[in-house]
């Protein structure tokens, strides 16, 4: 039900929003950059991405019926992964 409400997609696409604005703010200002540089707008765009696959990651876990505890473990090892998979990419950026 959940899932399938428009008031709710909204509201999550919003969340998405915020979050995509507040990552490019954070490696902006960790490298000095501007907001709109390439790679600032790249490692958010990359970062974003990862963290909206884990949130909807956790809503397939939840609504399959898994425990809490199950899923946090699940979502957590499945976030290092994927951030492993970013890190060659992206490890000399904070100090461009």
């Amino acid at each position: 039900m959940i899932t399938d409400s428009p008031t709710s997609s909204t509201c999550g696409r919003g969340l998405h929003d915020q979050r995509a604005h507040h990552l490019v703010r954070a490696p902006a200002e960790a490298t000095g950059a501007r907001t709109d540089d390439i790679t600032v707008r790249t490692v958010a765009e990359l970062l974003g991405t990862v963290h909206r696959m884990l949130f909807h990651r956790t809503q397939e876990l939840t609504l399959a019926g898994l425990p809490n505890e199950r899923i946090a473990r699940t979502v957590t090892a499945e976030a290092d992964q994927a951030l492993d998979l970013l890190e060659p990419a992206l490890s000399d950026c904070a100090t461009a």
